[in-house]
């Protein structure tokens, strides 16, 4: 079989949150090798030259500044960029942050902020995408949700984390039970330690 057709997205109109950088840039990248239209997220004005670079490559991308740790900036960026694309199809959660201090002493602001960004976001984004996807005709869609190996061991000094990677495999198990057998797939992605 043609490895190209089977993962042939052409067609498919894809937003990648955390799409700057690391693993999301490397996602975003791979949806587009295969032909999809994609929107990343970025915190900062560099996303535009993400964006721009991945253009140049003859890929079809935008990029939207967006604080995903602000639901009202959240919910209006997914909006923004499902107007861009036309349409949405997949949703990679991507974008994370990391705080760390002993689990004795961890703050509670910056338990917070960890949660709202890698907890908050990816569930407020996955269910507008699940709305998005049951508007269609037929059903349809994808969701990937980075989650980590800290689910399985804690870590150390990274108490919030862990926890919200933890959620995060947890609402995608809750999603995909109620969702599944209406045409959305939804899947995490536990990676180890990335260069």
């Amino acid at each position: 079989m043609d490895m190209k057709k089977l993962f042939d997205l052409t067609g498919r109109k894809a937003l990648v949150t955390g799409g700057t950088r690391g693993l999301g840039h490397g996602m975003a990248e791979g949806l587009m090798e295969a032909g999809a239209s994609v929107v990343i997220f970025g915190t900062t004005d560099h996303v535009q030259d993400v964006a721009a670079e991945f253009r140049a490559r003859g890929f079809s991308c935008q990029g939207l500044k967006v604080d995903v740790s602000d639901p009202a900036a959240r919910e209006k960026g997914f909006y923004d960029a499902v107007a861009l694309l036309g349409g949405l199809d997949i949703l990679v959660n991507a974008a994370g942050i990391q705080r760390r201090h002993p689990c004795v002493e961890f703050p509670r602001e910056d338990w917070n902020a960890v949660l709202e960004v890698n907890l908050n976001a990816p569930f407020a984004l996955s269910q507008l995408a699940a709305r998005e996807f049951l508007k269609k005709p037929e059903p349809y869609g994808k969701i990937i949700n980075m989650a980590s190996m800290l689910i399985f061991f804690g870590g150390w000094t990274v108490p919030a984390y862990a926890v919200s990677k933890g959620g995060v495999v947890q609402f995608t198990k809750a999603m995909c039970n109620e969702l599944a057998g209406k045409g959305i797939n939804i899947n995490a992605i536990a990676p180890g330690y990335m260069a």
